[in-house]
């Protein structure tokens, strides 16, 4: 994630796998609930040598309230990791 306070402009992630199919999508988590932030996007394939990765990233410009947190879902995995936004 990217912003300033309570402000995030950019969010995103990568995940450890390379090929078609990959995707992802951002979701928050407050209070208990949760509510999807955005729709599933097709990730990059991305290779750096033997390092092979697929990437995901977004413009928010989004304001939320202290305590939020942003987690990012892939397809391809069980885990979703997340961001507190906070001051």
């Amino acid at each position: 994630m990217k912003g300033h306070g309570l402000t995030v402009k950019r969010a995103g992630g990568w995940i450890d796998s390379l090929g078609t199919g990959v995707r992802a999508r951002l979701y928050t988590a407050d209070r208990g609930e949760r509510h999807a932030l955005t729709r599933w996007k097709d990730a990059t394939p991305i290779t750096y040598g033997a390092v092979r990765m697929s990437s995901v990233d977004w413009k928010l410009g989004r304001r939320f309230r202290p305590g939020t947190w942003l987690c990012i879902e892939f397809n391809h995995t069980d885990g979703a990791p997340c961001a507190q936004i906070h001051r």
